[in-house]
């Protein structure tokens, strides 16, 4: 025979290694325990089923002589001959048409020929019924075990999908249950059988890693796996799927109380059917079994859990979320080196060197000069120092005069009245440069900043993607379940943001349905065992995020008033509460008065409030809106006064920030304490300022109120109102205060007033 013909046949000589000789020895041993294996007395699709699962080459070859060798030895020769001839043909079959076959053709081709050559059988015993059902339901068998057990013998890295890896997932158990089949009828010392001690044992290690939920699927497959050996009631697959059970309950106690879980429902099984005593060896071979599992050291239980298909637990998408934060984080660092780069070149200052006015004023008047010689060279020294002299004097005044010079020097020199003329114009010159290159270095150094603060805003957002996210999915199946009762249908997710705060997002187009009900957030509080809230983000009607409540409530009342002679104020006030807790409140009053205070006010109040919706921190955002109107003030003089208070309504800890802001008014207890700030409003300095540290206990009040309310004067009437006020009553409050600054002011300037009150939530 020629080598070519050898590799077609799959017989070519070549070394193999110790792990292929190993999987052809394994290949070959199950194919003579599954060619055994024979079930209502008569009947042993699992050999010709394993051989239509056999790949070509040397492995099929292997599988084929085991199970021929398995059916050889299992019973007479006459009733051996039927499965050696199906072997045979099946393998010789696949042979040949290996390659042109579709996925499915082995599973056919077996069922095919285990019905053909069954025929023969059953017209032998005449049709009778037993006979004739039995020989359809193995060709069923043989051809359906093809699919689990080339499923069982693929590599679980091909085993891609939730669809596949079940299947992958039941071969494997099909296939223990079919081998263990072969050994569960010899029985050691009369009493225990090898085979259900290895029963018991795998089920155990199922249910223990697997759960409940896949320890009865092993348990019921294995016992009956085990009953049909036995060819006996189905008492194996009621013990096993009981103790599965049972036992199951208790798989995160510990393996011990896992496995006497385990005992204990298996000696009420065999209570059950104390009748036929003939189960008593079942108990014993629980027992062997328990402790066989108990004495296996960890690590082999881990590694054996491999072959358990597990639930996708989102791994990929914590993946993808560590992608997405490194990325951030990177461009973070490339902004902050840009920022690190031109900073320094942008920020060196302006020289207060006058030498080039003196270079240039001594090149207009001493050049044409006869005495130019004795001056600047052979009395050059003492010239210098003159000059030095009159630098000071013209830095602080801008220029110089003739008597700032000194007696001898005006002896000397004949144009002395003419070179202070030109040092003063040059110096004027010199200070508009000066003025001019500092503004423009001041600008620059914004500008630069503003690359600083994409760093500072991208590094937010990291921190915000770096946060942990807690998934509750026990939560999500009873929100699910109740909204189910409601006859709602539609997609629950229910977990915990940083900060551990519960958030729970339901999407359904009947979501009107569960609102019909006054008290459905109530109820749904009850369902998720936290008291609710509903988000100001929610304008979709078809999508409802509830968040937890917090447990401080704020009641915030305001009260305004228009400059007299106006139509518009040029106060600007914003509140709004975020999803993570936090409450703002920020009052904004534009330089001067009417359209363009209003929209200075309203600019500046709308870029912060954009930033905090966002979650940017409000020193950042601070610091962003101060650079971006410092740079619009080098071209129309805009600036705003911002008093903003960053509110935890978890903690009731504030900070209030001052860019110009007039004193706010806190009333705790019996007093009443003024906060001021020191900073200029935004867009007339970038010097950073921090906030004012609150704290905002049950019944404190704070009153926030701009620049219209004193008008620059006393403010112990303003004290007083507060301190003498109705608790509660915020709007009122806010009311009375506007009334008696009208009348004392005038309202010679726009006036707002803001009163923010802290109560613990009903």
């Amino acid at each position: 025979m020629k080598a070519s013909e050898n590799v077609k046949l799959g017989l070519a000589v070549k070394p193999l290694d110790r792990g292929k000789l190993a999987e052809l020895g394994v290949r070959f041993a199950m194919g003579v325990a599954l060619g055994r294996v024979r079930i209502f007395g008569s009947f042993a699709p699992f050999g010709p089923a394993l051989v239509g699962a056999a790949p070509a080459g040397a492995a099929g070859i292997v599988t084929l002589a085991g199970a021929c060798l398995g059916a050889l030895t299992a019973g007479s020769l006459s009733w051996s001959l039927k499965y050696i001839a199906i072997d045979i043909l099946i393998w010789t079959a696949l042979h040949f048409f290996a390659d042109a076959a579709p996925g499915y053709f082995p599973m056919a081709l077996t069922f095919g020929l285990s019905l053909v050559i069954g025929f023969v059988y059953a017209w032998d015993s005449g049709f009778e019924i037993r006979a004739t059902a039995m020989w359809v339901v193995e060709s069923f068998a043989a051809g359906g075990f093809v699919f689990f057990y080339t499923a069982a013998l693929s590599p679980w890295s091909n085993s891609q999908g939730r669809n596949v890896q079940a299947a992958h997932a039941a071969g494997e158990v099909l296939l223990l249950a079919t081998l263990l089949m072969s050994v569960s009828v010899p029985q050691l010392f009369g009493v225990l059988s090898l085979g259900r001690c290895a029963c018991v044992a795998a089920t155990l290690f199922i249910a223990y890693r697997g759960g409940v939920g896949m320890g009865c699927v092993a348990a019921a497959v294995l016992g009956a796996a085990m009953d049909l050996a036995q060819g006996g009631m189905p008492f194996f697959t009621l013990s096993y799927v009981f103790s599965a059970l049972i036992a199951g309950v208790f798989s995160r106690s510990g393996r011990l109380t896992f496995c006497l879980a385990w005992i204990g429902a298996t000696a009420l099984s065999v209570l059950w059917f104390w009748a036929w005593r003939r189960w008593l060896p079942a108990l014993y071979e629980t027992f062997a079994a328990t402790v066989i599992f108990t004495l296996l050291p960890d690590h082999l239980l881990a590694r054996a859990a491999v072959f358990l298909p597990t639930e996708p637990r989102g791994f990929g998408f914590m993946k993808a979320r560590e992608y997405a934060l490194d990325r951030v984080e990177q461009c973070a660092d490339a902004f902050s080196a840009l920022y690190d780069a031109v900073h320094v070149r942008a920020g060196d200052g302006v020289s207060d060197d006058l030498s080039e006015v003196f270079d240039r004023a001594s090149d207009a008047v001493c050049r044409s000069c006869p005495h130019s010689a004795r001056c600047w060279q052979e009395k050059y020294s003492d010239t210098v120092d003159v000059m030095n002299h009159l630098s000071p004097v013209l830095l602080s005044g801008g220029g110089a005069g003739i008597g700032d010079l000194p007696e001898w020097f005006l002896k000397s020199c004949d144009r002395a009245d003419k070179l202070i003329g030109a040092v003063n114009t040059e110096t004027r010159s010199f200070l508009t440069r000066r003025q001019y290159r500092a503004r423009l270095d001041e600008n620059r150094l914004t500008a630069f900043r503003q690359y600083s603060d994409v760093s500072a805003v991208l590094r937010s957002l990291a921190r915000e993607l770096g946060s942990e996210i807690t998934v509750e999915p026990g939560l999500e199946r009873k929100l699910q379940k109740y909204l189910r009762g409601l006859a709602i249908d539609g997609s629950v997710a229910v977990f915990r943001v940083r900060g551990g705060r519960l958030r729970a997002e339901l999407r359904s187009a009947h979501l009107h349905t569960l609102k019909r009900d006054d008290k459905w957030l109530d109820k749904l509080s009850a369902v998720l065992g936290t008291r609710l809230c509903t988000s100001e983000n929610g304008a979709d009607p078809d999508r409802l995020i509830l968040l937890e409540a917090e447990p401080y409530a704020i009641r915030v009342g305001a009260a305004w008033a228009k400059k007299a002679g106006e139509t518009v104020s040029g106060d600007k006030y914003v509140s709004f509460r975020t999803d993570e807790g936090f409450l703002y409140v920020l009052l904004s009053d534009g330089m001067g008065s009417g359209q363009a205070a209003a929209k200075t006010s309203a600019e500046a109040s709308g870029i912060i409030e954009s930033f905090l919706r966002a979650g940017i921190r409000p020193e950042l955002a601070l610091r962003i809106l101060s650079d971006l109107m410092l740079l619009k003030s080098d071209s129309s003089l805009e600036s705003a006064t911002v008093d903003l208070l960053a509110l935890d309504m978890f903690s009731g800890q504030a900070v209030l920030y001052k860019y110009g802001a007039s004193p706010s008014y806190l009333h705790r207890g019996p007093g009443v304490r003024r906060i001021a700030g020191s900073a200029l409003p935004v867009g007339l300095d970038n010097t950073r300022r921090a906030g004012t540290k609150l704290t905002m206990s049950p019944g404190s009040l704070l009153v926030m109120a701009t620049d219209g309310v004193t008008a620059g004067g006393e403010d112990k009437w303003l004290r007083r109102t507060i301190g003498e006020s109705s608790p509660g009553d915020v709007k009122t409050l806010a009311k009375t205060i506007l009334d008696e600054a009208s009348k004392r002011t005038g309202c010679e300037d726009d006036i707002t007033v803001i009163a923010v009150l802290c109560e613990e939530r009903a």
